[in-house]
C-alpha cells in the first residue's frame, strides 16, 4: 500500500462530503454560507488533520500542479460556461460584459500594479510578525502578481441571483467573470513573454504589451471560431457521428480541447478559444446532432464542470496549512518559510479599492462618451457587480502557483512564497467572508432597486396605452447585419438540412425557453428524430404501449400516461 493513498482518499471523501451538502444547501435555499466556502473550511480543517500525521507527504501531495490545472480542470470549466452560456443575454448585454470584463481588468491590474510598487518602496513587505524585517521584491515578480489577483470568481453571486427575474444583471456577472479569467491570464502570459525576451524596460514598452495583449485576443477568438464551425461541418457531412451520444459527446469534447492546445501551443489564450468554441457549438452544432446527444451534452459537460469546481475549492482549504514549508521537487527537501501578514493585510485592501475604482472609472468613461442615457445598468446592479466581483478564485492561485524559484536561491524561495501564500489567503478571505455575506448584500440591494422603481410607478402620471401588445424594441443597425448574414447564410451553411428543418428548429427554440432540462431530456426519448438510425436507438432505449394495447401494471399506466401528455 502506497504511504500516501491516505491523502487522495481524504480528498475524495471531503469532496463527496462538499457536493452532498452543496445540494443540501440549495435544496432548503440555505444561504447563511456559501457551498464554496463550506468546501474550502472543511478541507481546511482536514488538511490540518493529515499535516499533523505526516507533514513531509503533506506538503508533497498539496503543491498544486499548474499543469494539472490548466490543462484539465480549467478547460472543463470554460468549455461549460460556453457551450452553456445565455447567448441572447450575453450579446444584448454584450457592452457591459466587455467593458467590465476587458477595461476594468485593465484597470484594475494598473491600480494593483502601482499600488503594489508603491508598498514595496515603502519598505511594507514585512517576514511574518516582524515589523522590522523587509524583504524587497522584484519589479517581474510584482507585475505577474498584479496580473495574477485581477482573477474574479463570481460563482458565489451566480448562485443568488434569480436569472429569470434578473436575466440582465445575471448574464452581466457571469459574462464578465467568463471574460475576466481569459483577460488575466492574456496579461500574464504578455508579462511573462515580455520578460522572456531579457529586453529593458522603454518608453513604448507598455504599448508593445498592449499590442501583445490584443494579438493574443484576436488570433485566439479566430482559432476558437475556426475550430467551433470546423467541428459543426463535420457534424453536418459526418452523419454516422449521430449514431451514438457517447459519440457525439466525446467528439464535441476533443474537438474543444484541440482548439485550446492548439492555442495554448502557440502561447494564445486558450481559454478565450475555448469560449469561442463553446459558444459556435452551442449556436449551430446542437442543430446537427440528436435530441438526445444535445442533453447529453449539456448534462456531461456540466457534470465535468461541478467535478473540477468542487476539486479545486477543496484542495484551496487542503493547502491552507502549506504556505509555511516550500517542497522543491529537484532536491526533494523541505524548507520552512515565513509569509508576509502585513504584505497580505494591504492587498487585500488594494482588491477591494482596485475593484470599486475600475467597475466606476468604466462608467464614468461610457458616461463621458455615450451621455448618462445609454447606460442601463442601475447603481443597485453596479453594486452586487462590484461586491462579486471581489471574490478571487482558484484561477488566481493557480496563475501563482506558476512562479518557480531556484532550489539554491532562499531569498527568491521567500519572495515567491511570500506571493503565493498571499494569493492563497486572499482567495480563502475573499471566497469565505465576501461569499457568506453575499446573499445579504444582494438582497439588500436587490430590495432598494425594487422599492425605488415602485416610488417611481406612483409618481409617475399614467400615459393612455395605445395598443394592448408591448412595443418590441429595435435592433441596431449592427444587429440587424449580424442577424441577417446568420439566418440567410451560416446557418445554410453550418446546420444540416436547415432548408427543410427551419420551422422545426424555430420550435425546438421557443420550446427551450420554456422548458426545463428535465421536460427536454423526456422528451428526446418520445419524439421521432429525423435520423433513423438516432430514431431506432431511441426506440431501443424505451418502449411505450400503444393506444390500443391494455396495460397490465400501474407503471405502464403511468407511462402511457406521460407518452401522451408529451
Amino acid at each position: 500500500m502506497s504511504e500516501y493513498g491516505a491523502v487522495p482518499f481524504a480528498l475524495m471523501i471531503v469532496i463527496v462530503i462538499y457536493i452532498v451538502i452543496g445540494e443540501y444547501f440549495k435544496s432548503i435555499h440555505f444561504h447563511l454560507i456559501h457551498e464554496t466556502s463550506f468546501g474550502i473550511i472543511i478541507g481546511m480543517l482536514v488538511g490540518l488533520l493529515l499535516k499533523w500525521m505526516d507533514e513531509n507527504a503533506y506538503a508533497q501531495f498539496f503543491s498544486l500542479n499548474a499543469t494539472i490545472f490548466f490543462y484539465l480542470l480549467l478547460p472543463l470549466i470554460i468549455f461549460s460556461g460556453g457551450y452553456n452560456l445565455k447567448k441572447k443575454q450575453f450579446l444584448k448585454n454584450f457592452k457591459y460584459i466587455v467593458s467590465f470584463g476587458f477595461l476594468s481588468t485593465l484597470i484594475n491590474f494598473i491600480i494593483t500594479l502601482t499600488l503594489t510598487i508603491a508598498f514595496n518602496s515603502w519598505k511594507l513587505v514585512r517576514l511574518g510578525t516582524n515589523l522590522d524585517s523587509h524583504l524587497p521584491l522584484s519589479y517581474d515578480e510584482m507585475i505577474k502578481y498584479s496580473a495574477t489577483i485581477c482573477a474574479t470568481d463570481s460563482v458565489a453571486a451566480l448562485n443568488l441571483i434569480p436569472s429569470q427575474q434578473y436575466p440582465k444583471l445575471f448574464s452581466v456577472v457571469f459574462g464578465e467573470g467568463m471574460v475576466n479569467d481569459a483577460v488575466s491570464i492574456i496579461i500574464f502570459q504578455a508579462v511573462t513573454i515580455l520578460q522572456q525576451s531579457g529586453k529593458s524596460f522603454e518608453w513604448y514598452t507598455p504599448f508593445e504589451f498592449i499590442g501583445r495583449f490584443l494579438e493574443n485576443c484576436i488570433i485566439s477568438l479566430l482559432i476558437g471560431l475556426f475550430v467551433g464551425l470546423f467541428s459543426t461541418w463535420c457534424f453536418k457531412k459526418c452523419r454516422f457521428l449521430t449514431n451514438s451520444t457517447t459519440t457525439e459527446t466525446v467528439f464535441a469534447f476533443l474537438m474543444a480541447y484541440m482548439g485550446y492546445s492548439i492555442c495554448e501551443m502557440l502561447n494564445l489564450s486558450g481559454v478565450i478559444s475555448l469560449l469561442m468554441i463553446g459558444i459556435m457549438m452551442s449556436h449551430y452544432q446542437g442543430y446537427n446532432i440528436s435530441q438526445l446527444g444535445r442533453v447529453t451534452t449539456r448534462v456531461t459537460f456540466e457534470s465535468l464542470s461541478l467535478g473540477a469546481e468542487a476539486f479545486l475549492y477543496v484542495f484551496l482549504g487542503f493547502a491552507m496549512w502549506n504556505q509555511t514549508t516550500y517542497y522543491s521537487p529537484l532536491t526533494q527537501d523541505l524548507y520552512y518559510v515565513e509569509v508576509s501578514w502585513v504584505f497580505t493585510l494591504l492587498q487585500l485592501g488594494i482588491v477591494i479599492l482596485a475593484r470599486y475604482l475600475s467597475i466606476y472609472i468604466v462608467y464614468w468613461i461610457s458616461i463621458i462618451i455615450q451621455g448618462p442615457k445609454v447606460w442601463k445598468l442601475t447603481k443597485y446592479e453596479m453594486s452586487i457587480c462590484c461586491f462579486a466581483g471581489m471574490v478571487r478564485g482558484s484561477v488566481a492561485f493557480a496563475l501563482i502557483e506558476t512562479l518557480v524559484a531556484s532550489p539554491t536561491d532562499g531569498i527568491q524561495i521567500n519572495q515567491i512564497n511570500i506571493l503565493q501564500s498571499c494569493v492563497l489567503y486572499i482567495v480563502v478571505i475573499t471566497t469565505v467572508i465576501f461569499g457568506t455575506a453575499m446573499p445579504f448584500f444582494i438582497n439588500i440591494q436587490i430590495k432598494k432597486q425594487l422599492d425605488e422603481e415602485e416610488r417611481k410607478s406612483i409618481s409617475e402620471v399614467p400615459t393612455p396605452v395605445l395598443s394592448d401588445s408591448p412595443k418590441k424594441k429595435e435592433l441596431s443597425e449592427a444587429q440587424k447585419i449580424i442577424k441577417y448574414m446568420d439566418e440567410h447564410y451560416f446557418k445554410r451553411w453550418f446546420i444540416y438540412d436547415y432548408e427543410n428543418r427551419k420551422e422545426k428548429i424555430t420550435q425546438e427554440k421557443k420550446q427551450i425557453k420554456t422548458e426545463t432540462l428535465q421536460e427536454i431530456y423526456e422528451k428526446s426519448f418520445s419524439e421521432a428524430s429525423e435520423d433513423e438510425s438516432v430514431k431506432q436507438r431511441n426506440e431501443d432505449f424505451i418502449s411505450l404501449p400503444t393506444i390500443e394495447e391494455k396495460p397490465t401494471s400501474p407503471l405502464i399506466v403511468k407511462m402511457q400516461e406521460l407518452s401522451q401528455q408529451i
